[in-house]
C-alpha cells in the first residue's frame, strides 16, 4: 500500500515537470543609443565694471556726553562789548507742560488657552491638591516595589509642580501635577 501511494505522488510530479517548459523569451530589436552631443565650453563673460558706490569710511568717535573742564582756567578777552540793543518781540506763550504718560507695564505673553495669573494659578493649586489626596488615599505598605517607585515618582512630581507654580510656570506645573493625579489614580484602583 505504501509503494502505491508512493508511486501515485512520483508519477504526478514526474508529469507535472515534465509539461512545464520554460518559455524562450520574445525576440526584441536592440536600441541604438546616438553619440554624445559634442562639448562646448562657452567663456565666460568679463565683469562689468562695478557701478556700486564706494564704502563710506567710518563714522568720527562720539564726542563725551558730558563736557570736561579744561585743567586750567580760559584767559577772557578784556575788550569792552557793545551791548546789544534789545528788539521787541512778541512775548512767546509757552505751552501747559504736559505730564509724560505713564509707563504701563507689558503685558505677559500667554497662549491663546492660558487663563491669566491668577486664574491659572489657583486651578494648578487645585489639580495638584487633587492629587496629593489620591496619593495620600494609597497604602504604601501594600504596593510592591515597582508600585513604590511610581509612588515615588509621583510625589517628585508634585513637589515639581509646586516649584513651578512659584515660578509662574503654568503649563509646566499642570502637567507635572496632572502625571501625579493619573499615577495616583492607578495605584489608588490596584
Amino acid at each position: 500500500m505504501k509503494r502505491l501511494v508512493l508511486a501515485v505522488i512520483l508519477g504526478s510530479l514526474t508529469s507535472a515537470c515534465a509539461a512545464a517548459q520554460a518559455k524562450a523569451p520574445a525576440d526584441r530589436p536592440t536600441l541604438d543609443v546616438p553619440a554624445p552631443p559634442p562639448k562646448t565650453i562657452e567663456p565666460t563673460p568679463k565683469p562689468e565694471p562695478s557701478t556700486t558706490p564706494e564704502p563710506v569710511s567710518d563714522l568720527p568717535p562720539a564726542s563725551p556726553a558730558t563736557p570736561t573742564r579744561p585743567t586750567r582756567p580760559a584767559q577772557r578777552d578784556t575788550t569792552p562789548r557793545p551791548e546789544p540793543k534789545p528788539t521787541e518781540t512778541a512775548p512767546v506763550e509757552q505751552p501747559a507742560a504736559t505730564p509724560p504718560a505713564p509707563i504701563v507695564p507689558a503685558p505677559q505673553l500667554r497662549t491663546p488657552g492660558t487663563a491669566d495669573g491668577a486664574e491659572a494659578a489657583k486651578q494648578v493649586r487645585d489639580m495638584i491638591d487633587k492629587a496629593q489626596k489620591s496619593l495620600l488615599s494609597v497604602d504604601f505598605q501594600r504596593l510592591n516595589k515597582a508600585q513604590q517607585g511610581q509612588y515615588n515618582n509621583a510625589k517628585l512630581m508634585l513637589t515639581q509642580a509646586e516649584e513651578q507654580l512659584k515660578g509662574s510656570n503654568f503649563e509646566i506645573a499642570r502637567n507635572n501635577a496632572d502625571k501625579a493625579a493619573r499615577i495616583a489614580v492607578e495605584l489608588g484602583g490596584r
